[in-house]
């Protein structure tokens, strides 16, 4: 009986003791200016360090990095990557100060390009990365749509089947590491999913006719 108490003020303890720690990183609070992920991610840990993991996500409304279908990619000239980061901005806490940082009120996604120090938010993931896409590859949007039945699924086989068929069809300068691939999908497969193109790219989902 005496035990969990004790377990309790311990936790708040060291809780007040990291905060009482000086933080000069980025707020600990939704930002829209741009930072660098790493920066980005140290501040969420810094919060939760303060104030628990419990619910962090929407108490904190901080950017993390995608913690579902995550990929980062890098583009074969090194001069561009690509990070997904998340942050939930809904919010129904009646003590969180709206003057201070405006939230938006939903999933809002973030694609982060670190050499450029590029960013673009948006409530939408496929918005997000194709905006990446124009912003490191131009040019993507025009390339060949893979059929249906070549979607690089997971399967070894279709994997390689899908790489076939770009090395006929795809331009020689668009086979190269991190380059993406757009596939035909059905209509309940529209995410554009990350490290699925043959190349190590997005595989990007074409749009429905």
């Amino acid at each position: 009986m005496h035990g969990e108490p004790t377990l309790f003020d311990m936790a708040e303890f060291e809780r007040e003791a990291v905060a009482a720690m000086p933080w000069e990183g980025v707020p600990l609070r939704y930002v829209t200016e741009y930072h660098h992920p790493d920066d980005l991610v140290a501040a969420f840990e810094r919060w939760k360090g303060e104030n628990g993991s419990f619910g962090c996500l929407m108490r904190s409304h901080m950017w993390h990095r995608a913690y579902f279908g995550r990929q980062d990619v890098a583009a074969s000239d090194e001069a561009h990557e690509l990070h997904m980061l998340n942050a939930d901005t809904r919010c129904d806490i009646p003590e969180h100060d709206h003057t201070v940082d405006p939230l938006p009120g939903g999933l809002m996604y973030q694609a982060n390009c670190p050499p450029c120090h590029w960013h673009v938010i948006t409530e939408h993931e496929n918005e997000a990365v194709e905006t990446w896409h124009d912003h490191a590859m131009p040019g993507w949007r025009a390339l060949p749509i893979l059929p249906t039945k070549l979607s690089t699924a997971d399967e070894k086989k279709a994997r390689a089947v899908a790489a076939k068929w770009c090395a006929e069809n795809y331009p020689a300068e668009w086979q190269r590491p991190g380059a993406p691939v757009i596939t035909r999908r059905d209509p309940h497969g529209g995410r554009h999913v990350g490290g699925r193109s043959p190349f190590g790219g997005y595989d990007l989902a074409a749009p429905n006719d």
